[in-house]
């Protein structure tokens, strides 16, 4: 073929520059060696006898363009295309011929544009290969394992695939990855149109799972028990709600609407929509409010009693009580929260009875048992409803009766401190040294409470508590219905039975359309919540203030209540026990046992230097940045302070010659008041200069002789006051090493008060703050002492804030507006004349920090006061080496216990609690000696050098010192 080849190109002869310009000029090409006219435009070799009329019929070029192509044509001695030598396959392509696609067979190379041509092909050709693949396969042959597709080819006359050469790609389509259009267009009609409905659809479909108008929430089939979780197998949703309606369940749950007067519709079941009548959720709200007060209620009974029975009430275990009394929680809006669980249980059964029995058992799975039956009815035909519904002057909402939107629990994290958004049930909160905590509680309690006398069980209730007490025969009737859930006991033995349980199930579902089950460290918050109120209800049924006669609740005598307590509380609300208390309690349990294998929520990965950080898959933090976001928050912190300052440079004051007695708990004592250190009369040269300074001056002229204060100028001072204080609170965190608790750092005190000592103190020439505040504090009867120390300017700053800035601004508010500022809070506003001074909270934080990183370069989107926790702890763990280091675990408070247990008592961790969670150990440092506060100063430093690249004194880098000074 390569003799026959150099053969013709030497018996056809080549064409002058002119000729073959004349021949472009026509759309047409003169190939060699292959002698043929190609037309560019339609791919092909023409034929000799009609190459001069092609031109003209086809592409309507005139006839003087082609003047003198038939001669010239003529001269060339064409061959007929059909018999020019194929090229071999795998040529590259050439430029002016068409490229077809198609397919290939892979046993005698026969290629097609037709797939159903090489399909036949095979079957008649290759039936052997067929039937030898198949009957190595257990399934059927495929044909592709016998077709190469996406072949590309070219012959020199149109549509000739029998006399035609594959070319290679060029990369420009690899086989196997042929573009979807072109196949498309390749298929035969029918197919295509079927084709493109079903993308068409499957987009839309896609589109609605992304908009959350379609979710999955079908009926599920439990799993086989190697799929089957731990979680999973304990509390057995998977065989609760197998045939249930989950998202109906979940919209069963919602508070009723304050303000809205329409139902509430709940899904869709057999094709029907069922719904909750606006009188019903009418008649809820009238009943949360009576909820509110029969809370209110409980709350009292509670502060009233006396801690011997209030540790009994907490006990899990019938013959002992608990170390720790029962608590109300300490905050309003946890108050709140906590109290919502029990209004959704109500308004949950309450909803489910009004459905009819058929429509009942289609979306729970099951019927409504009799006794539950009759309490639930006791409950919603009393006639206390209908005229509280007419004749009730007070406004639900006022009472928090429902709600005002839709509420997300679980996907608000911005808010959180740390990983727990509520805390655990207490049982729970110091698990680490639970077993021994009871084995010494075994040891030192155990005692028969049927032989207490009268006289060793403590009287709640002094004589004047007898008094007449307004009833509220709607909390009366609330109280019995929650009593009955509370004491409810199972049905054959199944927890899932009772009301409570089923409830919380439900609530084991995830918003809004119940299709994945709640993991142990969101739902275990639901369990406290639900053992808190439990609680709280059960000691008011049994030890009651006052009479309830229309609950059936009678006051109980003066004395002998422990007996009383224990004779129902053995049955109910022990761990063990076939009540609703008793699965919790056992539940909780678990959870916190499994959660604390989960570990971390963030699985952050580091790179192989160590310079980025990434979590998420796609967020990313490298050191440059995260550096150069503490650079920043301490730029605008230090412009503040100048402008705060009226760019006044007062003496300076070396710290180390400062006086500060750390063991002092003198009311109002500090370094500033200390009478040593002469700080107190320093600041009246500030508050000078902002009155007279001719630009934003305090005061202003009135009048000829007259000034007075410039309100508008005091009032954007103090604003620009509580602004510096934002960014002074987050540089201080940013600053101290490890991230501290919004919650404790919120606690940080100027000064000592009656009760309280102070936060922010000097220690060996370096400021410091101290927290004594923990969450779990309550729990553990521990305090728990971690000293944050500041590097050289960030203590300056500090420093000019106490002594300076802050008194002058409390003398504007004195003098200027009148009000009397005496608050010991650092971190608190000043700038809320004549309003309720709001404090500030998580949320406050989370945005000054958020503003300061969309100010900073390479900082990522999004990062709010946990996902910043977490991130400080990840960086210590691997830049700060000694955080690293092994030590025993046990012995972290002798005289021979290694100082880096420091590192997990900064991160706010019991250190065993650390190592389980990020790889540290230890206890509590619960004594503020010398020791201690020399391990935080090390690792204060260490996280400064980090940080700053500091030297081992404190002092920044001359670069870094110059712009700050």
């Amino acid at each position: 073929m390569i003799a026959s080849s150099i053969h013709r190109q030497e018996s056809h002869p080549t064409l002058p520059p002119a000729k073959l310009q004349k021949l472009q000029r026509l759309s047409l090409y003169y190939n060699l060696p292959e002698a043929a006219i190609i037309c560019t435009k339609c791919g092909f070799a023409l034929s000799p006898k009609r190459a001069s009329e092609h031109p003209g019929k086809k592409h309507g070029i005139a006839r003087s363009a082609r003047h003198g192509l038939k001669p010239l044509l003529s001269s060339l001695d064409l061959p007929d295309p059909d018999t020019l030598v194929l090229r071999p396959n795998g040529s590259r392509r050439h430029p002016y011929l068409t490229v077809q696609q198609g397919c290939s067979c892979k046993h005698c190379g026969l290629h097609s544009a037709s797939c159903k041509v090489l399909d036949g092909h095979l079957r008649a050709e290759h039936r052997d290969k067929l039937e030898l693949t198949a009957g190595r396969n257990s399934r059927q042959h495929w044909l592709r394992d016998h077709i190469q597709q996406g072949v590309l080819f070219q012959s020199w006359t149109a549509n000739n695939t029998r006399r035609s050469w594959l070319v290679s790609t060029d990369n420009d389509v690899k086989s196997g990855s042929i573009p979807s259009s072109i196949l498309l267009q390749a298929s035969p009609d029918p197919i295509k149109l079927l084709a493109q409905k079903l993308f068409t659809e499957e987009h839309a479909r896609l589109g609605n799972q992304k908009s959350g108008d379609q979710r999955y929430c079908g009926k599920e089939t439990p799993a086989s028990f190697a799929l089957q979780t731990n979680w999973l197998r304990r509390t057995g949703w998977e065989m609760v709600f197998r045939d249930a309606h989950r998202d109906i369940l979940v919209r069963l749950t919602a508070l009723p609407h304050c303000t809205d007067n329409r139902p509430l519709p709940l899904g869709i079941v057999e094709g029907q929509a069922i719904t909750s009548p606006a009188r019903d959720e009418r008649r809820l709200v009238f009943m949360m409010a009576a909820l509110d007060r029969l809370l209110d209620q409980c709350g009292e009974t509670v502060r009233k009693t006396d801690v011997c029975l209030r540790r009994w009430l907490r006990g899990r275990f019938p013959d002992r009580p608990y170390k720790m009394p029962f608590e109300l929680v300490a905050k309003s809006s946890s108050e709140k929260i906590y109290r919502k669980e029990l209004k959704r249980f109500v308004c949950f059964w309450l909803r489910l009875f009004r459905l009819l029995p058929t429509t009942f058992q289609k979306v729970t799975g099951h019927g409504l048992k009799k006794h539950q039956f009759r309490v639930l009815r006791e409950l919603w035909v009393d006639d206390i409803w209908k005229s509280a519904e007419y004749s009730d002057d007070v406004d639900p909402a006022d009472k928090d009766g429902g709600h005002d939107g839709d509420e997300v629990e679980y996907e608000d994290q911005d808010h959180d401190e740390d990983e727990d958004e509520f805390p655990d049930d207490d049982e729970g909160e110091d698990d680490e040294r639970y077993d021994e905590i009871e084995h010494e509680s075994q040891k030192t309690v155990f005692a028969d409470t049927d032989d207490l006398s009268d006289a060793e069980s403590t009287s709640t209730w002094s004589s004047d508590s007898r008094e007449d007490h307004p009833q509220d025969l709607a909390s009366d009737i609330l109280l019995r219905f929650c009593y009955s859930a509370v004491t409810e006991g199972f049905d054959s033995g199944v927890a899932s039975s009772t009301m409570l349980v089923h409830f919380s199930a439900a609530r084991g579902l995830s918003t809004p359309e119940g299709d994945e089950y709640l993991k142990p460290h969101r739902f275990t918050p639901i369990l406290a919540k639900l053992i808190y109120c439990s609680r709280l209800v059960f000691l008011e049924a049994v030890l009651p203030r006052f009479s309830r006669s229309y609950g059936g609740f009678a006051h109980p005598p003066r004395h002998g209540l422990l007996r009383r307590l224990n004779a129902t509380r053995r049955e109910y609300m022990c761990d063990g026990t076939l009540s609703p208390m008793g699965e919790f309690l056992s539940l909780l349990s678990y959870g916190n046992a499994l959660r604390r294998s989960q570990g971390s929520f963030f699985r952050f990965h580091w790179s192989d230097d160590g310079e980025v950080l990434s979590w998420d898959g796609n967020q990313r933090l490298s050191m440059v940045g995260f550096r150069g976001l503490a650079r920043e928050v301490l730029r605008s912190v230090t412009a503040s302070c100048y402008s705060l300052m009226y760019d006044w440079e007062p003496p300076h004051v070396d710290l180390s010659l400062l006086r500060d007695n750390l063991s002092t708990t003198t009311p109002g004592y500090s370094f500033v008041s200390d009478p040593a250190n002469k700080l107190t009369g320093a600041y009246p040269e500030l508050l000078l200069r902002a009155c007279i300074s001719p630009v934003d001056g305090l005061l202003r002229v009135q009048g000829k002789d007259h000034s007075t204060w410039d309100v508008k100028a005091a009032r954007s001072y103090l604003e620009a006051h509580d602004d510096h204080l934002k960014g002074l609170m987050v540089l201080c965190n940013l600053d101290g090493g490890q991230f501290a608790r919004v919650s404790e750092l919120l606690t940080l005190e100027c000064f000592n008060t009656a009760s309280r000592e102070r936060g922010i103190g000097l220690w060996g020439a370096k400021m410091c703050s101290i927290v004594r505040h923990h969450k779990a504090r309550l729990a553990t009867n521990n305090e728990f002492y971690v000293v944050r120390f500041f590097s050289q300017p960030v203590s300056r700053l500090m420093f000019h804030y106490l002594v300076y800035i802050r008194p002058v601004a409390i003398s504007v508010l004195r003098t200027c507006f009148h009000i009397k500022h005496d608050g010991a809070l650092l971190f608190s506003p000043l700038s809320h004349i004549g309003l309720t001074s709001t404090p500030w909270t998580a949320s406050t934080f989370t945005k000054e920090l958020r503003r300061h990183c969309s100010a900073a370069t390479g900082i990522p989107p999004g990062i709010g006061v946990q996902l910043y926790r977490q991130i400080s702890i990840a960086i210590t763990e691997r830049h700060l080496h000694a955080a690293a280091v092994r030590f025993n675990r046990f012995d972290d408070t002798t005289g021979t216990a290694e100082q880096e247990v420091a590192y997990a008592w900064q991160s706010g961790h019991r250190p065993m609690q650390r190592h389980t969670t990020y790889g540290l150990d230890g206890a509590y440092p619960d004594h503020l000696q010398p020791a201690l506060l020399r391990a935080y100063d090390r690792v204060s430093a260490s996280w400064h050098n980090f940080l700053w690249r500091c030297d081992g004194s404190g002092e920044l880098k001359s670069t870094l010192l110059k712009n700050y000074q």
